[in-house]
């Protein structure tokens, strides 16, 4: 399925109404970024998984002065966007990410492309498969939707997120698109994703929280 047909919007709309369906989206994505001036030195290449039209990708650039990023994603229209906007920095991959080979490089990146896996197992493979193709004091850096692990702080999230996106689709809207990705997308309470990182043999931090959303720092230790 296409990210458009996904999310029931034209691939053109993408980068604007983004933003109607995730709260403190452009947030998210630059904390994402940030939590690259952690590394310990200069990044060549950043693998971005799920790159969509490589918003992520273009702040990571940002910050990444020189450095070329390696983007992996199913949907050749969203690819074709993020072409325009990365233009030569840009090699583009159109694959799924849980199957295509990761080059070596020195960042991985996702934002809101990892909850399309739904088993623990698949998820611990592609970490694994980061981390040996991260060279050592990489980083991969994951912006996502990340569940509390209380059931009220849940459903308080859950009610955020609701509101958010009545604000422009209105309260039906809003039922009818968090009933869809609920069948379509899995989120995994955020003590699960930092447990599997780890146990791929990161070292793991939150570089940023809010509601539900979450950014986390996983860093290849150094031999």
């Amino acid at each position: 399925m296409s990210v458009a047909s996904h999310l029931g919007i034209r691939t053109d709309e993408y980068d604007q109404q983004i933003l109607t369906f995730i709260p403190f989206y452009d947030e998210i994505l630059n904390a994402a970024a940030t939590a690259l001036d952690a590394l310990e030195r200069p990044a060549k290449v950043v693998l971005d998984l799920g790159t969509g039209s490589g918003a992520l990708a273009a702040r990571c650039l940002s910050r990444l002065k020189g450095a070329r990023v390696v983007g992996i994603d199913g949907d050749p229209a969203m690819l074709g966007m993020a072409e325009q906007r990365l233009g030569k920095a840009l090699r583009p991959v159109v694959g799924n990410f849980e199957s295509t080979p990761f080059p070596a490089c020195d960042v991985v990146s996702a934002s809101f492309s990892l909850h399309h896996v739904a088993s623990p197992a698949v998820k611990q493979r592609i970490f694994r498969k980061a981390f040996a193709a991260l060279r050592p004091g990489g980083m991969l850096v994951d912006a996502d939707c990340m569940l509390a692990a209380s059931p009220r702080l849940r459903a308080r999230h859950h009610a955020l997120w609701r509101d958010h996106l009545a604000a422009t689709h209105g309260a039906a809207g809003a039922k009818k698109f968090l009933r869809a990705w609920a069948g379509e997308d899995t989120y995994f309470p955020i003590d699960v994703e930092t447990a599997l990182l780890r146990k791929a043999g990161f070292a793991v931090d939150v570089a940023w929280r809010r509601a539900s959303f979450a950014v986390v720092a996983a860093v290849k230790p150094r031999d």
